[in-house]
């Protein structure tokens, strides 16, 4: 039914869809044993959770450096050349999270108050915040042992070890926040150290199956430094990670106007981007799926192909997403009902879904063409076309028309749908006009 590059599209996207899931659950576990200790240390795991997401985004950007160098190598059956890959580009994520767990751990007091994290909150949190943050070269690593192997077209392998990973933070979790038996309980400060001894697996059980896969298994050869490799490989990755950075910094300053329109406004804000995280998760799950497999393409030398992933990928992600963002909208009365009983609320749910049930095919776009064009080789493009679009469009029009002109949270999420068609439309034009495969410096 489906020609054969749908069905690999979509067989090595299921499982990254998975494994977002799995890496989102850990936060929220945290939020669910520690909800027994009070609000403070509720919102003490929440302000943490913020900056950890915007770590790990950076990280996976960092990631896509390997992603697209081993793809291409493993298009190329050039081994040692993805082997190499590998170990610059843990080179290169192991010194930008030890260089965010030292400012984690330095600056925590005034980053905490970045977040209006004041008095006890900042008292309550401070421990757990260095000591989740501070293992950020872990997370970092681990997030490039992922990108490995979902490099290789191996999705499954993280899938699993994530599931593994969960399942080992819950029973630590309980543990050592409550205490069993001879265990004492060490509370918030025993949450902390449950997500160490699960990401310290996590990492630990990717490299052990790391072992049995020869286009990442790292050799005693292998472990030596190419200047001008890694210097190529940072370049690449610099703009990636510039690009995830604007786009939460952006989050940040428009999130801070949502907040002075209201608690019921800002209350349905919440609940809607909660809800269509599933939505967004699929469409980046596929473009996981396109970049292995356009990576590998371009390196087999099979340009043919390339177009065919993309054209496949955007797809199932366009129809994935738009149908799951429609069902929510559809049933957003009862299960907007299940967070609150404020109808004005839940009214302002329903709208801000409708349109984001239009804007369903532009990120579906945004997201699996910015992978397509990094996957390329320019990652440059996309950082200034998110810049563009998350400052020029989306945060300038919640100033204007959300703010400035009270046109409330509707502008807010049609500002937002502006945004992804805005840079729908530039990557079209750069995929007409411009030529998607670029060599790579090595």
């Amino acid at each position: 039914m489906f020609p054969i590059p749908a069905k690999r599209v979509f067989a090595i996207a299921l499982p990254a869809i998975g494994e977002a899931y799995l890496q989102s659950l850990l936060g929220v576990v945290d939020s669910f044993f520690v909800a027994r200790l009070g609000l403070l240390a509720i919102n003490a795991v929440g302000v943490t959770n913020i900056y950890s997401l915007t770590f790990i985004g950076v990280f996976t950007a960092v990631s896509t450096a390997i992603s697209v160098y081993l793809s291409r190598a493993i298009g190329a059956k050039n081994m040692v050349q993805g082997r190499s890959a590998v170990w610059h580009g843990f080179v290169v994520a192991f010194v930008i999270g030890c260089l965010f767990s030292m400012g984690s751990v330095i600056f925590a007091v005034p980053l905490l108050h970045v977040m209006g994290a004041y008095g006890e909150l900042q008292k309550t949190a401070l421990p757990y915040f260095r000591i989740v943050l501070g293992i950020s070269p872990l997370i970092a690593l681990f997030t490039a042992q992922s990108a490995a192997f979902r490099a290789t077209g191996d999705t499954r392998t993280p899938l699993k070890v994530g599931l593994e990973m969960n399942v080992i933070h819950v029973i630590f979790d309980y543990v050592l926040i409550f205490g069993v038996g001879f265990i004492p309980g060490f509370g918030l400060a025993g949450a902390a150290w449950a997500m160490v001894l699960a990401r310290l697996y996590a990492s630990l059980r990717l490299w052990w199956k790391s072992r049995n896969v020869e286009a990442i298994s790292l050799l005693k050869e292998d472990f030596r430094i190419r200047a001008s490799f890694l210097l190529n490989m940072m370049k690449f990755a610099i703009p990636v990670s510039v690009e995830r950075l604007s786009m939460r910094l952006g989050q940040v300053v428009y999130f801070g106007l949502i907040v002075r329109m209201g608690v019921d406004v800002y209350a349905a804000h919440n609940i809607a981007g909660t809800l269509t995280v599933f939505a967004s998760t699929i469409g980046s799950g596929f473009a996981i799926a396109a970049s292995v497999t356009i990576g590998q393409a371009i390196g087999s030398k099979n340009d043919s192909d390339v177009q065919s992933y993309r054209r496949w990928s955007y797809i199932q992600s366009a129809v994935s997403m738009t149908l799951i963002t429609a069902l929510i909208c559809i049933f957003s009365p009862w299960i907007g009902s299940l967070f609150t009983d404020n109808s004005y609320v839940i009214h302002l749910l329903l709208i801000v879904l409708a349109i984001d049930t239009l804007s369903q095919p532009f990120l579906a776009s945004a997201l699996v063409d910015t992978s397509a064009i990094q996957a390329g080789g320019n990652s440059k493009y996309p950082m200034i076309v998110t810049t563009i679009g998350i400052w020029g469009v989306r945060t300038l029009g919640v100033y204007i028309f959300a703010w400035k002109l009270g046109l409330g949270l509707p502008a807010v999420w049609a500002s937002i749908a502006a945004d992804n068609a805005l840079r729908a439309v530039l990557f079209m034009r750069y995929r007409k006009r411009q030529k998607l495969i670029h060599m790579l410096p090595k």
